[in-house]
């Protein structure tokens, strides 16, 4: 049953895991093998005979990627299922198809908390594996007599695992995603009441909200402004910090085109995957 044109402002009450974790992987695994088409074409016109290689590199992307965001999105999803009944859910004004605003705090809130949990988990699995890889690296480097490499590494190894280290590096992450995520979300509704939302296909199912569709370009021109004024006021900072202008204006552009067409390929793998995995379910009250 497809939606009536007037909505109320809802709440995402929850997330279903299995829809949001297959199609969202679904999608992450169909540009990844994009990606590994690509960088493979290239790695063969610049690199003779590295048939080799190839056949190496692109399961790891593809497989990698896979493995991966099982992993990422059936976390977060859970994540904002739990956290959200405590913190506040987030808030959506859609009518006719559009997304006229988000909620920004509760927003902020719920991603720093989850950006929070999820790289204190990644921290603790990586810091059980991470000395065994580096330390086999430096042995090697040793026997091959790269002691300056060597040291260089162990010299960083010490850095990162040290707790004052960790623990800036963490806050600061944290800080960072809630503000910028914050911001965001400001321009977004900014964007939205000048007509430049996002526009979205809804439906209902089993007494959920499905996501049948999303129309591409305006997803990649929301999403592409949004990155070229946070790259804007990144690129500010770093001139005051001495960084070159045409070095800062260099990556702004950059920032664009690959937000522009990252949001353009999620929306295009979406609706291609959508009918043949499942669409997105998710409460909305």
């Amino acid at each position: 049953m497809v939606l009536s044109d007037k909505m109320a402002i809802k709440e995402l009450k929850s997330i279903d895991l299995s829809s949001y974790t297959i199609i969202s992987t679904g999608v992450a695994t169909l540009i990844s093998i994009v990606i590994a088409i690509i960088i493979v074409g290239l790695f063969a016109v610049s690199v003779p005979n590295s048939f080799g290689v190839m056949i190496y590199i692109f399961p790891t992307i593809v497989f990698g990627t896979m493995i991966s965001n099982i992993f990422v999105n059936f976390s977060t999803g859970y994540l904002y299922n739990v956290l959200s009944k405590r913190l506040g859910f987030i808030k959506f004004d859609i009518e006719e198809d559009s997304i006229k605003s988000i909620s920004a705090k509760e927003t902020g809130l719920l991603v720093g908390f989850i950006t929070l949990i999820m790289i204190l988990v990644m921290y603790l699995a990586t810091s059980l594996i991470l000395p065994l890889i580096l330390s086999s690296f430096m042995t090697l480097l040793m026997y091959s007599a790269q002691t300056g490499i060597a040291t260089v590494m162990y010299q960083t190894m010490m850095l990162i695992s040290n707790p004052m280290t960790i623990a800036v590096g963490i806050l600061g992450s944290v800080i960072i995603v809630s503000v910028f995520t914050l911001l965001g979300v400001y321009i977004y509704n900014i964007l939205a009441s000048s007509n430049r939302e996002i526009l979205v296909k809804l439906s209902e199912k089993n007494n959920l909200t499905q996501l049948d569709s999303i129309t591409p370009l305006n997803f990649a021109i929301a999403i592409g402004a949004i990155s070229l004024i946070l790259n804007i006021i990144i690129a500010a900072i770093l001139v005051i910090s001495s960084v070159p202008i045409f070095n800062a204006l260099v990556d702004v552009l950059i920032g664009f085109v690959c937000a522009f067409i990252a949001t353009m390929l999620i929306a295009l793998s979406y609706n291609f995957l959508a009918p043949k995995l499942g669409k997105l379910k998710v409460e909305l009250e």
